[in-house]
């Protein structure tokens, strides 16, 4: 049993689980500056991948996968109604 954890271990990490990571990121449309955390599960050999905007996905090479809306990559609505400038020059 610790052989195969130490197996695991050394099997998530390198250069292609940094691959694994970025093909992820770009199935998923994810800008790397959204990606709070990341990591790869060495049971199942999946990207699991934290955005800022909270939500958790996985990720298998080769899976096809939606790309997830704007608000759960970064936190913030797009389409939230901008608020009424209180002072400045952009007061009318």
């Amino acid at each position: 049993m610790a052989d195969e954890e130490k197996k695991g271990k050394e099997k998530a990490t390198g250069k292609e689980t940094d691959k694994l990571i970025l093909d992820a990121c770009d199935a998923y449309g994810i800008a790397w500056q959204h990606v709070y955390a990341s990591a790869i599960d060495p049971v199942t050999g999946e990207a699991v991948i934290v955005t800022f905007g909270g939500k958790k996905v996985r990720f298998k090479k080769g899976q096809q996968v939606e790309k997830l809306p704007e608000i759960a990559i970064t936190g913030v609505n797009p389409e939230a109604k901008k608020k009424k400038p209180i002072t400045g020059p952009a007061k009318k």
